[in-house]
């Protein structure tokens, strides 16, 4: 990992580490559906932020004051406190975030919860650091494509679900050897439904979802195809809002 490019967009080693970054098209499109719901975000927390780019692209877009990054790989945090981050390493399976409670109008999170054994701290931690009405922006892989349906029914491995660190992709339907830019094998995935009530459970109301696939589709019906068809497509988007944590006074 080098650390020469230090301007804020998006560039060839971004792209080599995070599908979300891959899907720009999709994130914006989630962002602009944001932009309408909230005149701003105030901080932005993201989770698993890596070199910073999808973090600073997002703050420029939504007029963030503050942006904050989490990640264990001190080399992409450098990249990304030069990036103008504020940088803390949190392993997210069960640290805590050093950030205030209430503190903070938007969290993001892209492609890390398949990566954990369990989701609880993450959601535990973003619902603490988030203001009332503040938004939860995630993506990550889904248990549920058409993909893995198909793979499941034929015997198959899903392909989001690593049993193996040397031998990535093992049972599944792939017969080349994964390369995942060095990152650790993908622990398990979830269903659409299983993350809507997973969220329901930590104080989230779920506004909108979306689907994208890693690796975008150039006919422009299947792009629209995978975005309306979330529970079905290799990834999905969500945006959910924390629910007040307190009764508000009425008169």
């Amino acid at each position: 990992m080098t650390m020469h490019d230090q301007t804020t967009a998006v560039d060839d080693d971004d792209l080599g580490i995070s599908a979300q970054a891959r899907a720009l098209p999709d994130l914006d499109r989630m962002l602009d559906h944001l932009a309408g719901k909230s005149a701003s975000v105030g901080a932005l927390l993201d989770l698993g932020c890596g070199m910073g780019a999808l973090t600073t692209h997002i703050g420029r877009r939504l007029g963030a004051d503050r942006l904050i990054g989490v990640d264990v790989d001190l080399d992409r945090l450098g990249v990304a406190a030069a990036r103008g981050l504020e940088t803390h390493i949190v392993e997210l399976e069960g640290g805590t975030i050093p950030v205030e409670s209430g503190s903070v109008g938007l969290v993001t999170c892209f492609g890390v919860l398949a990566y954990l054994s369990l989701y609880d701290t993450v959601l535990a931690e973003t619902a603490r650091v988030l203001e009332d009405d503040g938004w939860f922006l995630f993506s990550m892989p889904n248990l549920a494509s058409h993909q893995n349906r198909l793979a499941i029914l034929l015997g198959y491995q899903p392909s989001q679900v690593d049993v193996s660190s040397p031998f990535r992709g093992a049972g599944t339907l792939r017969k080349s050897p994964l390369n995942r830019q060095g990152m650790p094998p993908l622990l398990h995935a979830a269903t659409l439904r299983c993350m809507r009530e997973l969220l329901d459970l930590y104080g989230f109301d779920v506004a909108i979802v979306r689907g994208f696939s890693p690796r975008p589709f150039k006919n422009p019906a299947l792009r629209r195809a995978a975005s309306h068809f979330p529970s079905l497509s290799r990834r999905f988007l969500i945006l959910a809002r924390k629910r007040p944590t307190t009764l508000r006074s009425v008169g």
